[in-house]
């Protein structure tokens, strides 16, 4: 923009120059750097990429609340791309998908993904969209793929994955979220026969490109991650084996490369619904959601070109029921049944707990721990693998949340069975 200062004075144009500093600096504000793309944040590890501090509110207050106004039941987490934000829930009957601004939560547009699901613990979708260029791929909870335009809730296409495959329908629904790599996007189908567990779609055409294995269904995500310098999706599993002559389900941890042929595989726990954490530079850690399984780390070893893994340290001290744990610094934070606990990645062993935070859900970022309880409240505390200590404590939301936040620029949203909202946690 070109500014004509012949003929002011010189004062006026310090006063224009003024007025432009000021504009400049509240667009500034309101512009949009960070990506929430996937479940759990941009790399699936609940560590969020936002550069903005985190600023900790006064006692007996709450963060700025910037929009907050009511939502349809379900599970289904928020992503974060340029000026949206998508989620999935229920409402009428049927399950949705949509698209809202960012700015002001207003509603962009909407898409229906199915007959609404109904559970005791729960009615809506399970899993959350994962976006990728201008599509959201997003898994309802009968099993049905879905792409659809970010800009517009149009269905580019759709497989109907649990029919064609005849998979069975689990108790809890579908709730792995898909993931891309490449030029393909994932999804653990859980088909027990004719190589229909793993499947890939080209994310442009929804043409299959790959298809393996034999598993049961799971409640469980996969990641992406870098194991000697090959890229591995990384699943949890129970795969059909045969043993004693017979078809059984054997737990287990499951590494594909990104063509579908299968790395390697290691020991595991049974009842996984939390998704697995990734330990550089070659471990992972899995928890069981009952109390008596607990949870195991296994490292991964590659010899003469072959892979295989095996048990570092099993511990009771983590049931991850439905949320995952967060693993950094060399220690992980995560909820176990309805107490938070960090425990010692080397060795298992716990190093403090906190009780009265409900069966909630937590991520990190700006060195801080961002939780949520399952009754609506956030919770600010250090990242500090010697005692729990709160910052700041606040009721945000109403109806019960077992979704994990979402943060990006520094602000936070939240949902819970009611209702959706974005807190200003820079301010």
């Amino acid at each position: 923009m070109k500014i004509k200062t012949k003929g002011l004075k010189l004062s006026a144009v310090f006063s224009l120059l003024l007025i432009l500093a000021i504009l400049t600096s509240c667009g500034g504000d309101q512009t949009f750097n960070d990506k929430w793309s996937d479940y759990r944040g941009v790399n699936r590890d609940g560590i969020s990429t936002s550069k903005v501090p985190l600023k900790v509110w006064e006692k007996d207050s709450q963060p700025p609340l910037v929009w907050k106004h009511k939502i349809g039941d379900g599970f289904s987490g928020i992503v974060v791309d340029g000026t949206r934000i998508i989620t999935a829930f229920a409402e009428d009957s049927m399950e949705v998908i949509a698209g809202y601004d960012r700015k002001t939560g207003k509603e962009l547009w909407r898409q229906n993904i199915g007959k609404e699901f109904v559970e005791e613990f729960g009615n809506g979708p399970r899993a959350t969209p994962t976006l990728d260029g201008k599509q959201a791929f997003i898994y309802n909870s009968w099993g049905h793929l879905y792409a659809v335009d970010t800009e517009t809730g149009k269905i580019n296409w759709k497989h109907y994955l649990s029919d064609s495959l005849k998979i069975r329908m689990p108790q809890r629904g579908h709730c792995t979220s898909p993931i891309v790599v490449g030029n393909n996007v994932v999804i653990h189908a859980g088909g027990r026969t004719d190589n229909t567990a793993f499947l890939a779609f080209d994310k442009i055409t929804g043409e299959k490109k790959w298809q393996t294995g034999e598993t049961v269904v799971s409640y469980s995500s996969p990641f992406l991650a870098n194991i000697y310098n090959e890229p591995q999706i990384v699943f949890s599993a129970t795969k059909i084996v045969m043993k004693d002559g017979k078809r059984r389900g054997a737990r287990k941890i499951v590494a594909l490369s990104p063509e579908g042929k299968e790395i390697w595989d290691g020991p595991s726990v049974p009842a996984v619904i939390a998704m697995p954490l990734f330990i550089p530079p070659n471990k992972v850690f899995v928890s069981s959601s009952e109390d008596k399984y607990g949870c195991m780390l296994i490292e991964v070893k590659k010899e003469n070109n072959s892979f295989a893994a095996d048990t570092v340290w099993f511990s009771e001290e983590m049931q991850n029921h439905f949320n995952s744990s967060v693993y950094y610094n060399g220690y992980i934070y995560g909820f176990s049944n309805a107490t938070l606990h960090c425990i010692d990645a080397k060795t298992g062993k716990r190093t403090w707990r906190k009780r009265g935070l409900g069966k909630g859900s937590l991520i990190i970022s700006d060195n801080k721990l961002v939780i949520l309880t399952d009754r609506g409240k956030l919770v600010l505390a250090e990242v500090n693998s010697k005692k729990f200590v709160q910052l700041a404590k606040a009721k945000v939301i109403e109806g019960l949340s077992w979704t994990s936040p979402t943060l990006a620029d520094g602000k936070l949203y939240l949902r819970s069975r009611e209702e959706i909202a974005c807190y200003d946690l820079s301010k």
